[in-house]
């Protein structure tokens, strides 16, 4: 079981992202996204490979338009992957969380739903499965 990382607004912020109302997904990934990376993880972004206790948290809030400005809205989810390659062999060393809305107890995904996200994920082998870059 992966833990709600409680700290993580306190790490590096990697990058923010706005996903509007013209995109496919946007019900269900509308809004505004944060990636914050822990020390472990910021070293895989300055190397492309991830050591074991890498911890990437992607955070997504809903928006709220006020006066034509756009401001952060209640949280939709908040997403975890944590590398242990020992642990999670299945799915490139990496495991998968999700936290739905003020949730921090209740994380955990099927197996079935870990392997839906390591294989959208594989998709980028070439950067240890982190589709995310630091902007520098």
């Amino acid at each position: 079981v992966i833990a709600f990382p409680k700290e993580y607004r306190q790490w590096a912020h990697v990058k923010s992202a706005l996903i509007g109302p013209q995109h496919a997904a946007f019900a269900t990934e509308g809004g505004i996204h944060h990636i914050y990376a822990n020390d472990k993880a910021m070293e895989g972004y300055r190397t492309g490979k991830f050591p074991d206790g890498a911890i990437i948290v992607y955070d997504l809030l809903e928006t709220k338009e006020t006066g034509g400005v756009t401001l952060e809205g209640p949280q939709r989810r908040v997403d975890v992957m944590v590398k242990e390659s020992s642990r999670y062999r299945e799915t490139g060393g990496w495991g998968f969380a999700s936290f739905r809305g003020d949730n921090r107890t209740e994380g955990a995904l099927t197996a079935e739903r870990q392997t839906a996200c390591f294989n959208c994920h594989a998709k980028r082998k070439d950067r240890d499965s982190v589709f995310s870059e630091f902007r520098k």
